[in-house]
């Protein structure tokens, strides 16, 4: 047996493992309640130890959000590949568009989240304290680069994040609470267009 067949049978089953935490916690914070369910409710119900648990998740919020840390990179690859020449601001809105399409791929699972959330503040604490701290970060990283500019001496970068990442957080709470029923895309638009006056998402729009 090679060691890529055996690395590759360990990744299987890695994967089942944190599959199958995500759907046992899913399924008890709907039928417990969020703040009922303990890890080791969940550990309990997969059968294996709460060591285990924490070598896929860092919390119990984190169970609920899968493993958004692994878009992160791909948000940074979205900035750095637009065209040099292009604003910023246009830049961070269409890698915001990517970050809809991952949105609209688990609708269901984003609008559950809304009604575990009414039931407990720590969810909504963790996607904005943890999730959209990170996604700001990886912004400002990304624009530094893309700037040329040391985000610690120059406020511009994480100024630019800051502004998008609260469009984005801003437009799909707005969604989340219509129960999804607007297009999360045309919200988005909007929103960056309400940031540059219209002009320079109409011109990155028609560039695209």
């Amino acid at each position: 047996m090679t060691i890529d067949r055996i690395l590759s049978r360990r990744d299987r089953k890695k994967k089942k493992t944190q599959e199958s935490l995500e759907a046992t916690a899913w399924r008890l914070f709907q039928r417990k309640g969020y703040d009922q369910t303990t890890i080791e409710d969940i550990t309990d119900a997969v059968d294996v130890s709460t060591r285990t648990f924490f070598r896929y998740f860092d919390s119990k919020e984190a169970v609920l959000f899968g493993d958004w840390r692994s878009n992160l990179p791909i948000v940074s690859e979205l900035i750095l590949a637009r065209p040099p020449e292009e604003p910023p601001i246009v830049a961070l809105y269409e890698a915001s568009k990517e970050l809809v399409e991952l949105y609209m791929a688990e609708r269901s699972k984003v609008l559950m989240r809304k009604k575990l959330a009414a039931t407990s503040k720590y969810i909504g604490d963790y996607e904005r304290n943890v999730i959209f701290a990170a996604l700001e970060e990886t912004l400002t990283q990304a624009l530094a680069q893309r700037l040329n500019l040391d985000p610690e001496n120059d406020l511009l970068p994480s100024l630019y994040a800051s502004v998008a990442v609260s469009a984005f957080y801003t437009t799909k709470t707005v969604w989340v609470a219509n129960d999804g029923e607007a297009s999360l895309q045309d919200m988005l638009e909007q929103a960056f267009k309400y940031l540059t006056g219209q002009t320079e998402i109409d011109q990155g729009l028609s560039s695209t």
